[in-house]
């Protein structure tokens, strides 16, 4: 399902969010949070849970503008993934397959002991991983470490310039999160150059 379908399902099912769902509307709901957000809706044999799941899946599709990125990992149940040193926490909400892979590059003996399922093809994914990571590496554009670098010294938080700029693009193509992070920590270094914070 694309984008625009599952927003335009979304709205047809809101239209009769008042007068209560039919089996089939049930039946659409429940595809759609599946098809979106890569989720069961847990029916606890309420009537608004049929209704939540379908707001749920609206909200997203509002504030994302996308069908939610499909994860061939797993986390086991409990388990939460940081990176050290960043505040962003994973869980199999919001887990990708980029972030697994970063994570498993820095320390391979998680597949066994925090995922409960990992790709069969994880050595090679791995490796291409590698390559990806290489061909990201480009150079910096200095005008916006400069930006940045100005912002943080006037006590922007890295987090609040993460979501400000993540649509940001150089020479017409929008920077990755990775490349956005080197940006912001050219940035960070350069202000602890001259002497700032």
């Amino acid at each position: 399902m694309m984008y625009q379908d599952a927003l335009t399902k979304v709205n047809e099912l809101k239209a009769r969010m008042d007068s209560g769902f039919s089996d089939q509307d049930k039946t659409s709901i429940s595809k759609l949070y599946g098809s979106v957000l890569s989720k069961n809706v847990v029916n606890t044999r309420c009537s608004d849970c049929y209704r939540d799941a379908l707001i749920e899946v609206y909200n997203y599709l509002k504030r994302e503008r996308k069908m939610k990125e499909k994860c061939d990992y797993s986390l086991k149940n409990g388990v939460v993934l940081q990176f050290f040193g960043t505040s962003e926490v994973y869980t199999n909400a919001n887990l990708t397959n980029d972030v697994s892979e970063k994570y498993l590059k820095q320390f391979p003996a998680a597949a066994e002991t925090l995922f409960a399922h990992t790709p069969a093809d994880l050595e090679d994914r791995l490796a291409k991983y590698d390559e990806k990571q290489k061909e990201e590496t480009v150079a910096l554009n200095e005008n916006l470490v400069q930006e940045l670098a100005e912002k943080l010294a006037g006590d922007v938080t890295k987090k609040s310039l993460k979501e400000e700029y993540k649509e940001y693009e150089i020479d017409g193509k929008k920077v990755t999160a990775r490349l956005l992070d080197a940006h912001i920590k050219a940035a960070d270094e350069l202000n602890l150059s001259k002497g700032g914070k």
